[in-house]
């Protein structure tokens, strides 16, 4: 329990994958919602209607394709590393074709400012990251089994 005190101190409680993967998904879209909105304003002075729609566009495929890995890593928790992984690593493929498709049908059109939708997008992509990374950074979670019940097969 954090803030607990015992007689060897003070007793923090570590949080295992799914919590952090929570949090991380959490601290991810408090981020990312205000990158959206302040970028939406910003569209709007700098290039009116389009500004607007090139901020929301770039939110969208910028969040969708950061936030489903976390929704990967969240649903595959409980699995084994190859499953895990191939979840991932599948999501990951998955989200290359869309965001392709997304951009190819986006291209020819001009009701969104490409420039906002552009800036959006890497701005996006820098925040959520940087809220990732600081979730995991924080995250107290244990690398080894503390109970020692694991077995080895090294002699």
């Amino acid at each position: 329990m954090v803030g607990a005190t015992s007689d060897n101190g003070p007793v923090t409680r570590t949080l295992d994958a799914a919590d952090v993967t929570r949090k991380a998904l959490r601290q991810s879209l408090l981020v990312l919602v205000p990158v959206v909105v302040i970028a939406a304003v910003v569209g709007w002075f700098t290039s009116g209607a389009a500004g607007v729609w090139g901020a929301l566009l770039g939110g969208a495929i910028a969040g969708s394709f950061l936030l489903v890995t976390l929704l990967s890593v969240l649903l595959t928790v409980k699995a084994t590393p190859v499953v895990t992984g191939g979840a991932i690593m599948g999501s990951w493929l998955l989200k290359v074709i869309i965001v392709i498709a997304a951009l190819a049908l986006l291209r020819d059109l001009t009701f969104y400012s490409k420039t906002v939708f552009g800036v959006v997008v890497l701005v996006s992509i820098v925040v959520v990251l940087a809220a990732e990374t600081r979730v995991v950074l924080k995250a107290r979670m244990l690398y080894v089994d503390p109970s020692g019940t694991g077995q080895s097969d090294a002699r």
